[in-house]
């Protein structure tokens, strides 16, 4: 099963030392922590509210990680798992329709990439202005389809016009042989690309959750204000070594959370979908 979690690692870690804890690890441990605290309260907490408040915050790193790695490979274990959890949440609402598991979402997100990649390079700002515009229009069927509907393919996006301008500096600073290094007008585009996609991922994200939750006026402003820290620190995050190495007790779990973060999301979901199926009175 590491197999899961492989592509998406690889393909977002960089650094001299193979056992340094890279940023990579950093973001996806707390976003597996999040996603965590998201479902005990969903599964095992009468009151539920605040835990869905920290649980806000899991969803946006996997889907920006997914469109700012470089790796097209779709391996099929996300497939299965996929399929799998989505057949574990319709059997616990009595095989009513579900949106399929996110893991389904991050299979088409890859698959998409290579070519909104493509798009954004041949087109710059027209390509960003149309698929910004057919990902909110998509919004109130995408929901029913995937799993967080267009606003985690706005990270994706996100994402991907993150990684966009970090190839952009470190070809304009270091430059690459017998290729053109971008003007610093192309970079200083990509770079408010990146920003402006990051704002309209925040703010559809809060507008959907928002919808969904209707969270009271102070549960809203923690989900705001966590998210405008999540939001910058995205805005910040670059692969490689940390800047910070923690004790190695530490550090090797870090290390193998960010190498197994999809299977750990995998086994506590199925974990829990078949505790409160086989054991109701542990439900909420």
């Amino acid at each position: 099963m590491s197999q899961v979690s492989k592509g998406m690692h690889d393909a977002t870690r960089s650094g001299p030392r193979p056992h340094a804890v890279d940023n990579t690890d950093w973001l996806k441990t707390a976003a597996i922590i999040f996603v965590s605290v998201d479902h005990f309260g969903f599964f095992f907490m009468e009151d539920e509210l605040w835990w869905s408040v920290f649980g806000r915050f899991a969803a946006p790193p996997f889907f920006f990680l997914m469109g700012y790695a470089e790796s097209r490979a779709v391996p099929l274990h996300w497939i299965g798992i996929g399929v799998i959890l989505t057949l574990l949440e319709s059997w616990n609402a009595d095989w009513t329709w579900v949106a399929p598991n996110i893991l389904l979402s991050f299979v088409l997100i890859r698959i998409a990439r290579p070519y909104r990649q493509m798009l954004l390079q041949n087109r710059g700002w027209l390509a960003f202005v149309v698929l910004v515009s057919v990902l909110l229009a998509l919004l109130p069927a995408a929901a029913k389809i995937v799993d967080y509907g267009a606003e985690g393919w706005l990270w994706a996006l996100f994402g991907l016009c993150q990684r966009r301008y970090l190839n952009g500096i470190s070809a304009a600073t270091g430059g690459t042989r017998g290729s053109p290094a971008p003007t610093l007008s192309a970079t200083d585009a990509a770079g408010l690309m990146r920003l402006l996609a990051c704002l309209v991922a925040a703010v559809v994200f809060v507008w959907q959750e928002q919808k969904e939750f209707s969270f009271p006026a102070v549960h809203l402003a923690v989900v705001i204000l966590g998210l405008g820290v999540l939001s910058i620190s995205l805005c910040l995050f670059t692969r490689g070594e940390s800047r910070f190495q923690p004790p190695e007790k530490i550090a090797s779990t870090l290390r193998f959370v960010g190498r197994h973060t999809l299977e750990i999301y995998a086994i506590q979901l199925a974990g829990s979908e078949l505790l409160v199926k086989l054991v109701p009175d542990l439900s909420a």
